[in-house]
């Protein structure tokens, strides 16, 4: 009974450290998943709202921001310590336009601003100029009351603006047809938050929908590669005798001593003989056997009893029958280890796609996430969303090939 207590504690004890093991090594994965539906900033920095033009500037810095539409000039002024510019209706659709840079409209929760109308307003205009000069202008429907601030919340719905690249919107203007007070100092941009649009940014504009292609297609390639190819090889180095067999093993073992640096230039020559560069061949054939797998199926196979090969022999099965109904059946926890390692080498490599191919349309989401990096610069949320969108299948393929893991035990224990 008291062992059995004590080995209770030791579980628990192991449990409590695996829990924590498991919890600091998530962290990186969720503040990546966090970070990528933030709308703009970073995670200690959330943007959940941006003042479009602050009156607080000088006035020389202020037109720098915004600038008049119709025939009015406007001064800064002060009432009850609000500030806010008077605009003088002279002719139709007057008002004020603020440069918004490169702004997505999608991210946009709603628009706000603090207006004191001379008379009611029914309605208010819109208007959006993208970065290719393309204008279009949308009334919204408003009630407000005469002589009074208040503030009014438009919902600047994408699909109002079809003439218009509401994913990069240089300017948006505010139009009247009536006399008005406009406090500027509450134009303010409210974002969605949490949002996804980041997903749907890095998928649709940046080609990343064609690198996951050619990772998968590469990945998978490699994956049965190895798997076929690295059991070749190592079941006559595990259940045959012959002249040379350590040798040659220690050949093998020696290869994966060699830096993938060194390596990288006679590949690349070779490849260039054949034709091969800018194509899947390049990626995919020199990686489709590897020392590690030969080196881990060889280890594995020597586990297995013997007695099952001299079975399979006097019941009248050859070497491949062995090979391919006896010795692989019972390797599915190895066969699975192999399949993640090469996976994951073959999905997460930057240095070879980078070195084989030339065009856009061959690059591999490795490649693709380190040009977008680079281009997108400090922008965390789309950063994170692409880096998070190039993990989700090696996640996925972890977690099946665990489930393969476990099933190959089971097999193997009940076929024992």
């Amino acid at each position: 009974m008291k062992k059995k207590t004590k080995m209770s504690k030791i579980t628990k004890v192991n449990l409590i450290i695996l829990s924590i093991l498991f919890v600091f090594s998530m962290i990186p994965l969720i503040m990546t998943f966090m970070t990528a539906v933030i709308p703009e900033g970073d995670l200690f920095n959330i943007t959940k709202e941006k003042t479009l033009l602050d009156f607080e500037l000088s006035k020389f810095f202020l037109k720098t921001k915004m600038k008049t539409i119709g025939t009015f000039d406007y001064d800064i002024f002060e009432e009850n310590d609000k500030k806010f510019i008077t605009v003088d209706i002279k002719e139709k659709n007057t008002g004020i336009s603020s440069f918004a840079r490169d702004l997505d409209i999608n991210y946009l929760r709603h628009f706000e601003l603090e207006i004191n109308p001379n008379k009611k307003l029914n309605n208010i205009l819109i208007g959006l100029k993208d970065i290719d000069g393309k204008y279009q202008i949308v009334s919204y429907k408003i009630n407000t009351k005469p002589n009074e601030w208040q503030k009014v919340k438009l919902e600047l719905n994408p699909e109002d603006f079809g003439e218009v690249d509401t994913k990069h919107t240089a300017e948006i203007q505010v139009l009247f047809d009536e006399e008005i007070k406009v406090s500027m100092d509450n134009v303010i941009l409210k974002y969605k938050f949490p949002t996804f649009m980041n997903f749907k940014t890095v998928w649709e504009e940046n080609d990343f929908g064609r690198y996951m292609l050619n990772s998968t297609i590469i990945s998978i390639s490699v994956v049965l590669g190895n798997l076929i190819f690295c059991s070749l090889v190592a079941y006559p180095f595990a259940r045959k005798d012959f002249k040379g067999k350590e040798i040659l093993f220690m050949i093998v073992l020696a290869t994966y001593m060699i830096p993938p640096q060194i390596k990288v230039i006679p590949i690349f020559i070779l490849m260039q003989k054949l034709n091969w560069i800018d194509t899947y061949q390049a990626l995919i054939m020199p990686t489709l056997v590897t020392p590690f797998g030969i080196f881990l199926m060889r280890q594995y196979f020597e586990q297995l009893p013997r007695e099952l090969d001299q079975a399979a022999y006097v019941d009248g099965a050859n070497d491949f029958q062995i090979f391919t109904k006896v010795v692989m059946p019972l390797s599915g926890p190895a066969l699975a280890v192999l399949g993640i390692n090469s996976f994951i080498a073959s999905w997460n490599d930057l240095y070879m796609p980078l070195v084989l191919t030339t065009s856009k349309e061959m690059r591999t989401v490795q490649v693709g996430l380190a040009m977008f990096q680079k281009i997108n610069g400090v922008k965390w949320p789309l950063i994170m969303a692409a880096s998070a969108i190039v993990g989700i299948p090696v996640i996925i393929a972890f977690l099946f090939f665990q489930k393969k893991i476990i099933a190959g035990i089971t097999d193997g224990a009940l076929k024992g």
